[in-house]
């Protein structure tokens, strides 16, 4: 029987007995009904992980013991993905598989042809939601590291640095120095407007070809993850 991964990130400097958040106690009680003895792994999506026993279970909390507390490296790809802001669902996959891709961080980006992008109160709940997804995807993936979610910002906006590539049809594969980090730009259905484009050309940013065909956001996210991935050496 596969033991449950959860993330929790209230353990990492605790010893013996420790009571689970809400989120995992519903997990463990409700979807999974695990009863006292029951072993789990533990994750605070900065490196550190954990094994425990469920301890006692009743109806509005989980306590467990902690038996070990132990660091894993960070093999996050070093790559930020910055992701234009399309339809929720769509937004929502992409999400899920670079994390499952083991990207750094992902940096939603507001562009020309960004279709109403979410106002304030919107985007606090967008931003939980979104938060949940990373962590689902690393429960899933046994990924011990969370990638670093920014704010959305505009794309004119952006500090980008010197290793910054854009997802580009018709264009060349690009070469990198896989000894530095990158920044992949991803834009929205459409694409970047020739505006854009001229900005990020003048700002030395290296186009790259995905292949052939034009293919949608997401799908473009994964494919230019799985790229750079490969020419450092992850895949």
């Amino acid at each position: 029987m596969r033991i449950p991964r959860l993330y929790a990130d209230n353990f990492s400097h605790a010893t013996g007995e420790v009571s689970l958040s809400e989120r995992n106690h519903h997990y463990l009680s409700r979807v999974l009904r695990a009863k006292p003895g029951q072993m789990i792994r533990l994750f605070d999506g900065c490196g550190r992980t954990g094994e425990a026993t469920v301890k006692a279970i009743s109806k509005r909390e989980t306590t467990i013991e902690l038996l070990t507390i132990s660091d894993s490296p960070d093999r996050r790809l070093p790559v930020t993905l910055g992701l234009a802001l399309i339809k929720s669902d769509r937004f929502d996959w992409a999400l899920q598989k670079a994390t499952e891709l083991g990207v750094s961080a992902i940096q939603p980006i507001i562009t020309q042809f960004t279709d109403s992008p979410p106002k304030a109160d919107r985007l606090e709940k967008k931003w939980s939601h979104w938060q949940e997804i990373l962590v689902n995807a690393c429960e899933q993936s046994e990924n011990n590291w969370l990638p670093a979610l920014r704010e959305p910002r505009q794309l004119h906006e952006l500090e980008l640095p010197k290793q910054t590539i854009i997802a580009h049809p018709a264009t060349d594969s690009v070469k990198i120095n896989p000894d530095h980090e990158a920044l992949l730009l991803v834009g929205p259905e459409g694409g970047f407007s020739d505006a854009e484009l001229d900005v990020l050309q003048k700002k030395q940013v290296k186009p790259m070809s995905l292949g052939p065909r034009i293919l949608r956001t997401e799908t473009a996210a994964i494919v230019g993850l799985t790229l750079l991935g490969q020419q450092y050496g992850q895949y």
